[in-house]
């Protein structure tokens, strides 16, 4: 073998290394990703859960409250 070609043969290898340690890490990355948003979801979900309980139990005054105030009518 020329000592061009193992240059090339060497570089190529080289090449092959690093595109396999690349896919590698992307992989790992996008599996440690759907592990956070999966354990987000889950929050988010028990979270609208206790604001949904909260929203339902409340009567008129405390419903307004949540939303942020309501401006009553005069009772004049």
């Amino acid at each position: 073998m020329t000592p061009v070609g193992r240059i090339v043969l060497l570089a190529l290898l080289v090449a092959v290394l690093v595109a396999v340690a690349y896919l590698y890490g992307r992989h790992d990355g996008r599996a440690a990703l759907a592990a956070e948003l999966a354990g987000d979801r889950i929050t988010i979900l028990k979270d609208g859960k206790a604001i949904d309980n909260e929203v339902l139990a409340a009567d008129d005054p405390a419903l307004c409250a949540l939303l942020g105030g309501c401006l009553q009518p005069d009772a004049d």
